[in-house]
């Protein structure tokens, strides 16, 4: 153990960090809020692993709109990454925009409101309860309606405008009309409402606030300087104008002009992060820059994927559940990459920052266990490229063994994060 950090002190103490603005230690919120956050998505990240296990006749045969197939899908949706995304924006924002969440209170309201409302609405579609789902799916949109809220407020108190400002607004206001839409299919049916508020979800929500928070996490964990940003500012303008077009499928104009648009934003978020990769300081990288990098690369994927489905008019139900897979799964294991960076450094933050210069301290990196985050990173990539063959092949047992190393990668993850926040240094 040596007395030095490791880790980008920009995150949250505001020290020197790429793209990061200044952000006193007092703008960082208390741990709980974020810490609160990540635990229940962890635990959502573990349960929606085993629920591929569970739902695997339905993923094999295609139903992808079966119950126990959406309440899966809300498990990583909704309970892993998009909780995910909150408790980091919460941390992120003094860093990013300069101003903290407006209400912590509504934050932790939110976020009790989520906890309840998501297992409520997974369990109730998988066992056919329909006072559970409602009840959950009221829940949850009312979580999220206040965390929209919220952020909303914060971003009208940033000081400027920038390219994070803008992505961050348009996944706000995407997050409410994939609410709005969300009730209105439960209330009167999918109708052609499913794509639209699937591709609104996925793009105008997570892929904007990746392209918002990748933008700064990257070069700031990859130690990276002299990337250009303009492919970022282009990604965030092609992915809006793809979600605004969304529109047009409802009307009979086909998925042509989304999808064009929308594969351009995901192809300029890609070279963007490449560039970032490519100008990297630090040449070796850590597990969960790799496992990162890994989802970046099964996003672009689950593009190809999404081709293939509009060339064939989405007569093959396993092909479209299979993209609908690798799309969901790529932007959870985007999360789950960062999980390795994030939640190591807030626990050496709020642990042992105090005691630097006055004891010797463990670095941030020794907190995990590197080789054992390399083998939890191999496991969430092959379960997801085992289970999505077995979708494609029609195979249960593919898919259940996709499943189960899913499993095996996220209990791996979640215990060496476990650890870390049990472990006690004298």
């Amino acid at each position: 153990m040596v007395p030095a950090m490791d880790a980008p002190a920009g995150l949250v103490t505001g020290g020197p960090a790429v793209g990061a603005r200044p952000a006193s230690q007092a703008d960082a919120p208390p741990a709980i809020l974020p810490g609160e956050h990540f635990a229940f998505a962890l635990v959502c990240l573990l349960t929606g692993a085993a629920g591929v296990i569970w739902a695997a006749p339905e993923l094999a045969a295609g139903a992808f709109p079966a119950p126990r197939v959406v309440a899966v899908t809300h498990l990583w949706t909704l309970g892993f990454i998009t909780t995910s995304i909150l408790g980091a924006l919460y941390q992120f924002l003094p860093v990013a925009l300069g101003v903290s969440i407006r209400s912590e209170r509504a934050a932790h309201a939110s976020f009790g409101l989520l906890a309840l409302g998501v297992p409520a609405f997974a369990v109730g579609l998988g066992l056919g309860v329909r006072p559970a789902v409602h009840a959950g799916a009221s829940a949850v949109a009312l979580g999220l309606g206040i965390a929209a809220v919220n952020l909303g407020l914060t971003l009208g108190r940033a000081p400027t405008r920038d390219v994070t400002w803008w992505a961050l607004g348009g996944a706000a206001l995407s997050l409410v009309v994939t609410l709005a839409l969300g009730l209105t299919m439960a209330v009167a049916g999918p109708g052609g409402l499913l794509g639209v508020h699937v591709h609104l979800a996925l793009c105008g929500f997570v892929l904007m606030v990746v392209v918002a928070v990748a933008n700064h996490l990257l070069p700031m964990f990859l130690l990276s300087h002299g990337a250009p940003s303009w492919p970022a500012r282009a990604a965030a303008g092609a992915i809006a104008a793809g979600c605004a077009s969304l529109v047009l499928p409802l009307f009979g104009a086909g998925w042509w002009a989304p999808a064009s648009l929308l594969t351009a934003g995901v192809v300029a978020l890609l070279l963007q992060a490449a560039l970032f990769y490519r100008h990297r300081v630090r040449r070796p990288v850590d597990a969960g820059m790799q496992l990162a990098r890994a989802a970046l690369v099964a996003l672009l994927f689950a593009v190809v994927l999404g081709w293939a489905v509009l060339s064939t008019a989405a007569t093959d139900p396993r092909l479209v559940t299979a993209y609908g897979l690798v799309a969901v799964a790529s932007l959870g294991l985007f999360v789950a990459g960062h999980y390795y960076k994030i939640v190591p450094f807030l626990i050496w933050f709020h642990r042992y920052g105090p005691r630097l210069g006055r004891a010797v301290v463990p670095r941030v990196a020794d907190l995990t266990d590197a080789r054992l985050a390399r083998i939890a990173g191999a496991l969430l990539v092959g379960g997801v490229a085992i289970a999505a063959a077995g979708v494609v092949g029609a195979a249960v047992w593919a898919v259940r063994l996709g499943g189960a190393t899913l499993l095996a990668g996220s209990a791996l993850e979640a215990g060496q994060l476990a650890l870390a926040l049990a472990r006690r240094d004298e």
